[in-house]
């Protein structure tokens, strides 16, 4: 029985050092973090709402995403509509997807979603964009591209 004991406090010491190993790993991860988890790509800010994309390249069948923030006093307002790019320009896409008098209060954050794949919202390769149109509380109307966001693999 003694030596039962001795193997079982063993274990114990061996699997508690290893835990203390593991403690430290996240800690440097953490030090290396760039403070980005999954929206990422680039962003634009126009009298305090910024638009960012979580990324500029898609695989078919994933979604495309981005992030408002209001960082403005007051909340605001506003739509979201897709835009393809067709050549050298861009224009409308048709598409169920529509964003229409969406809400964000001062100081908070909102994300959008647009489904791609076959009967969603993107359902073809090609670069496609964001256009917001926010309106703020004394009426005025700012409007911001994002950057294109590429979906590729149909």
């Amino acid at each position: 029985m003694k030596t039962f004991g001795k193997v079982l406090l063993t274990g114990a010491l061996a699997l508690g050092g290893l835990t203390v190993m593991n403690i430290e790993t996240p800690k440097a991860h953490a030090d290396e973090w760039d403070g980005c988890h999954y929206i990422c790509g680039p962003g634009e800010t126009v009298n305090g709402v910024t638009v960012q994309v979580h990324s500029t390249q898609v695989t078919f069948g994933n979604s495309v995403i981005a992030r408002i923030t209001n960082d403005r006093a007051e909340e605001i307002h506003y739509n979201v509509s897709l835009e393809k790019k067709y050549g050298d320009r861009w224009g409308e896409f048709e598409t169920n997807f529509r964003w229409q008098n969406q809400w964000v209060p001062a100081g908070s954050n909102d994300e959008i979603a647009t489904f791609t794949g076959y009967g969603d919202d993107i359902y073809e390769d090609g670069t496609y964009r964001y256009k917001f149109e926010i309106k703020g509380a004394d009426g005025s109307i700012d409007t911001i591209y994002t950057a294109g966001m590429t979906v590729t693999g149909r």
